[in-house]
């Protein structure tokens, strides 16, 4: 059974964190945070261009990449914008979809929100849209980042062999992914079978 596609992505919401659908004048929000090197490595993003600073444009393709998807969430944190989360490749027949998240604001990193966005996610993906499997992809020196997909309940199912090229050097792209069962498992406290 199919389910219909939600448009726009449902709010999500967990205390003093919100996941909503992308609204006007977002891309301001993203332009005030700019980019920072440190974040932008951990999305592939050359260390030349890194220093860069964001530009209106760039922030506004971005909001607009957003605001078309249906499954896409700006992230805000106690009311202040922090990023971004959403799903590609949604397969609803075979109950499939790729998660990908992106936190802007570095006074933010490592306080336990990505779990909190992760875990807000998962639950619409497999209690509402009734998904068997989501998937990731992410840069083998993410070590942040795949802890917090481990903690969440993901599991490398798989690596692109030096298939990232950042700086001069090649590194692994990391396949992870979580089961319903698995979602499922953890959600009642148990390990997955």
């Amino acid at each position: 059974m199919s389910v219909p596609t939600p448009n726009p992505a449902p709010r999500l919401q967990d205390n003093d964190l919100l996941l909503r659908p992308a609204e006007e004048g977002d891309w301001r929000r993203r332009l005030e945070l700019g980019r920072v090197p440190e974040i932008a490595r951990m999305f592939a993003v050359q260390s030349e261009d890194a220093q860069k600073p964001l530009t209106e444009a760039e922030a506004r393709r971005w909001a607009e990449r957003l605001a078309a998807n249906p499954y896409g969430w700006v992230v805000e944190h106690e009311d202040q914008f922090l990023g971004e989360a959403f799903l590609n490749n949604v397969d609803l027949t075979d109950g499939d979809a790729r998660l990908a998240c992106g936190f802007y604001d570095y006074e933010k990193l490592g306080k336990g929100l990505g779990r909190r966005v992760v875990a807000l996610v998962l639950a619409y993906c497999f209690e509402q849209l009734r998904l068997h499997r989501v998937g990731l992809r992410v840069i083998a020196y993410n070590e942040r980042a795949m802890r917090c997909y481990r903690a969440c309940g993901f599991k490398e199912e798989g690596r692109l062999r030096e298939a990232v090229f950042v700086d001069g050097e090649r590194t692994d792209d990391i396949l992870m992914s979580i089961l319903a069962s698995e979602y499922e498992a953890q959600r009642r406290g148990s390990s997955a079978p």
